[in-house]
C-alpha cells in the first residue's frame, strides 16, 4: 500500500512536469492513478468503477420487455438484413453464373422468411418490422463490406461472408425457437433455421466441391484449415450439432503487418433487439 508521504512525493514529481510533458507518459500516467487509487486509504464517496481520462458518458440501454413481437420483429430485421448484403454482393458484378443464381433463390427465401415473421407478428398483435437491423447494420454489416469490397481476394471473401450470415441466421432462428412462446412461431423459426443450413451448405458446396464438404476437425484436434493466404476455410459441415455460438470471419486485404480484420458476428442480445418501442428505420 502507498503511505501518505510517498502519495506527497508523488504529487511533487507530477508538478514538475509540464502538460505536454505529463502527455507523453500515457498509459503509465494511466496506470499510475489506477495504482494510487487501488492503494489509497481513507477514502469515501461511490464506490463504482471510475474511470481516467475523457470519453462520453455511458448510455444504459432501455429497459423494454420482451416478447414474442420483439422477438418475430427481430427475426424479420436479420433476414432483410442478409438481403441487402446479398443485393450489395450482386451488384460487384464478382460472382458467375452459378453463385448468383443461388445468391438469387437465397434472396427469394430470406424474404419469404421475413413475411412469414412479418405475418406472425402481426397475429400476435405487434407490429411487423419491414427495415433491416439498425445495429448489425451500422456495426457489423458496413465495415465488413468495406473490408470486402477493399480485399485481395473479394470473392473468397463474399463467398465466406455469405457462409457466416447463414450460419447466424439459422443460429439466430434455432435460438428463437427456444424462447417463443407460441407454438406457430416457434414452428416457423425452426422451418427457417433449417432452410438457411441448407443455404450455408450448398453455398460452400457451389463455391469449393467435395473439398468443402465436411470440416476435417470434426474428428480429430488441430488448428482450422487455411488457405494460402491464411483465411481459415468455410465447410458445409462444421460440427456435428447445430451451433447457436459466435462465429468468426476473416475478411479484407492484411494490413501492414499481414495481419486482416477478424469481424465476431453473433446472435442477437439486449442491443440489437427490435423491440415493440422501435420505431422504423426505412
Amino acid at each position: 500500500m502507498i503511505n501518505d508521504s510517498n502519495a506527497s512525493a508523488s504529487a511533487d514529481i507530477a508538478l514538475r512536469y509540464r502538460r505536454r510533458d505529463a502527455l507523453k507518459l500515457g498509459g503509465l500516467t494511466i496506470s499510475a492513478t489506477a495504482f494510487l487509487a487501488a492503494c489509497g486509504s481513507g477514502r469515501g464517496g461511490d464506490d463504482a468503477p471510475g474511470r481516467v481520462g475523457f470519453a462520453p458518458p455511458i448510455e444504459e440501454l432501455e429497459d423494454f420487455p420482451i416478447d414474442d413481437a420483439v422477438l418475430l420483429r427481430t427475426a424479420s430485421s436479420l433476414e432483410l438484413t442478409a438481403i441487402a448484403v446479398y443485393e450489395a454482393v450482386l451488384d460487384t458484378g464478382l460472382l458467375d453464373g452459378d453463385l448468383t443464381d443461388l445468391v438469387e433463390r437465397m434472396i427469394e427465401n430470406h424474404q419469404m422468411v421475413a413475411d412469414e415473421m412479418s405475418e406472425l407478428t402481426e397475429s400476435l398483435g405487434g407490429v411487423a418490422w419491414e427495415c433491416t437491423n439498425p445495429w448489425y447494420m451500422e456495426r457489423t454489416v458496413a465495415p465488413l463490406l468495406a473490408a470486402v469490397l477493399d480485399s485481395d481476394d473479394p470473392l473468397r471473401d463474399i463467398i465466406n461472408t455469405a457462409v457466416v450470415l447463414e450460419n447466424i441466421a439459422a443460429a439466430t432462428h434455432q435460438t428463437l425457437a427456444i424462447e417463443l412462446t407460441d407454438a406457430e412461431a416457434a414452428k416457423a423459426t425452426l422451418a427457417a433455421a433449417k432452410l438457411e443450413s441448407r443455404h450455408s451448405a450448398h453455398i460452400v458446396a457451389v463455391a469449393r466441391g467435395a473439398d468443402g464438404y465436411v470440416n476435417p476437425l470434426i474428428d480429430g484436434d488441430g488448428d482450422a484449415p487455411l488457405d494460402a493466404d491464411g483465411v481459415p476455410y468455410k465447410f458445409s459441415i462444421t460440427n456435428r450439432f447445430g451451433a447457436t455460438g459466435q462465429v468468426e470471419l476473416v475478411a479484407g486485404k492484411p494490413n501492414e503487418n499481414g495481419v486482416r480484420q477478424t469481424f465476431i458476428i453473433q446472435t442477437p442480445s439486449l442491443n440489437s433487439w427490435i423491440y415493440n418501442e422501435l420505431e422504423p428505420t426505412c
